[in-house]
């Protein structure tokens, strides 16, 4: 996404004011980083980021799913990538609760409809015709009377140095193309062709994995354990105490910390 020529994210200001929609160009001026969420390069191809994790409950597609509705783009054009995790940039990323679609749809929505706006008065710019007469659709902007139009990858250039206007007007739910429809999923073929990568297919130089033997009871605690068979299993490194808040209480157990999970496993075993 570093190389696009219009990336556009948001972010949060202080004192609690309504969230705005920036360029790159604009966060870049303002000392901060941006929380890209579209990314458009010179040949038309578009990158939407996906901020929650996915478990099977569809944040893969229902994420870009929000935006392109409003960019009017089809997701068989999309890139779809998973965003870094950062929650100084994209706020909360857990799973749960279906708060992946309302904590975020407004900016969401939000975002696709600032993006397609800057295209359209980019194009409006080029053709010297008015506002009213141009509309997006498809990955183009097209000229109402002519019948012109232009691929946005042909108006990232100008469109890029445009001010966005936060003050969009979104579409009403019954013009929706995308939203609420049943498409095929990307990811499906990612997960049947062995392609995905999930968390646990991560490798990090010197990582350490650990597995926790905790108590049956609800607010079980520590009393005391030993650690000489554990730390006799070949790749175990630490044996340690931990816990951590599960609402009013502490949830207490023994960690396994080992240079392999099975290794960690067989530790806790």
């Amino acid at each position: 996404m570093t190389g696009s020529a219009l990336a556009l994210g948001f972010y949060f200001p202080a004192a609690g004011k309504e969230s705005a929609v920036i360029t790159k160009v604009t966060a870049e001026t303002m000392g901060i980083d941006l929380s890209a969420w579209i990314s458009i390069d010179t040949k038309g191809n578009v990158t939407i980021l996906n901020h929650r994790s996915e478990m099977g409950q569809g944040s893969y597609q229902v994420v870009p799913q929000m935006i392109a509705e409003e960019l009017e783009v089809n997701l068989d054009q999309v890139n779809i990538l998973f965003a870094r995790g950062d929650q100084h940039k994209y706020g909360s990323q857990v799973t749960g609760g279906s708060s992946t679609v309302r904590g975020s749809y407004k900016e969401l929505l939000r975002t696709g409809a600032v993006a397609r706006e800057m295209l359209i008065e980019a194009a409006t710019k080029k053709w010297n015709v008015p506002r009213q007469e141009c509309y997006a659709e498809n990955g183009h902007v097209i000229h109402r009377l002519s019948g012109k139009k232009l691929g946005y990858g042909e108006l990232v250039e100008e469109a890029s140095k445009l001010q966005p206007s936060n003050a969009v007007v979104l579409k009403e739910r019954k013009d929706y193309k995308i939203i609420g429809k049943s498409l095929p999923r990307q990811d499906t073929p990612l997960k049947t062709n062995g392609k995905a990568q999930y968390g646990m297919d991560i490798k990090l130089p010197g990582m350490l994995y650990a597995v926790v033997e905790r108590s049956p009871r609800f607010v079980g605690k520590v009393k005391s354990f030993d650690d000489s068979a554990s730390k006799a299993i070949p790749g175990v490194k630490h044996v340690i105490k931990v816990q951590r808040s599960v609402f009013a209480t502490q949830a207490e157990g023994v960690a396994v910390v080992a240079d392999t999970l099975w290794s960690a496993m067989r530790g806790r075993k």
